[in-house]
């Protein structure tokens, strides 16, 4: 068992296993590879996550399951990169989207551009960018949520460059 220091979690206990390692690391943190997802609610519920690096305890990043803020997200990957996570199809993997922290929650964005793809069995992980997207690097979140709190077909309109 080991034992990570956090300012937000304090201390955590995890096994290797756990965690998912991005070997490229993420763009912005080429040099963080390791991350232990913790979930947000008690449900352990994988839609809303923090994927905390082990290597900086500092460093951690919300996500989402970009299929819950629109259910007709679809990502393509190359044929480079389902080899380089060790999948035959795309439906074996899963996806996140990280979620930037305003003041204002209404203020949130998530880049559906440039998901983390991984592979829940080697949990092994890739960032890509998604270049016949039209989706954006920053979508706000209150575009994918109606004010009852529901998601809206009409609101889930990816956006064109």
């Amino acid at each position: 068992m080991l034992t990570l220091e956090t300012k937000e979690y304090g201390t955590l206990e995890y096994e290797k296993d756990y965690c998912i390692t991005f070997p490229d690391g993420l763009f912005g943190f080429p040099n963080l590879h390791e991350y232990l997802p913790l979930c947000l609610n008690e449900e352990e519920d994988s839609t809303l996550l923090v994927f905390q690096s082990t290597e900086s305890p500092r460093v951690g990043f919300v996500v989402i399951n970009p299929f819950s803020l629109d259910p007709d997200y679809h990502p393509v990957l190359t044929a480079e990169e389902l080899s380089y996570l060790e999948a035959a199809s795309i439906e074996e993997l899963s996806f996140y989207v990280i979620c930037v922290l305003k003041p204002s929650y209404l203020d949130n964005t998530v880049n559906m551009k440039c998901p983390l793809v991984v592979n829940p069995e080697n949990r092994k992980g890739i960032q890509v960018i998604l270049n016949d997207s039209a989706y954006d690097f920053r979508h706000k979140l209150s575009e994918f949520i109606n004010t009852d709190g529901e998601n809206n077909d009409a609101d889930l309109k990816k956006k064109e460059k």
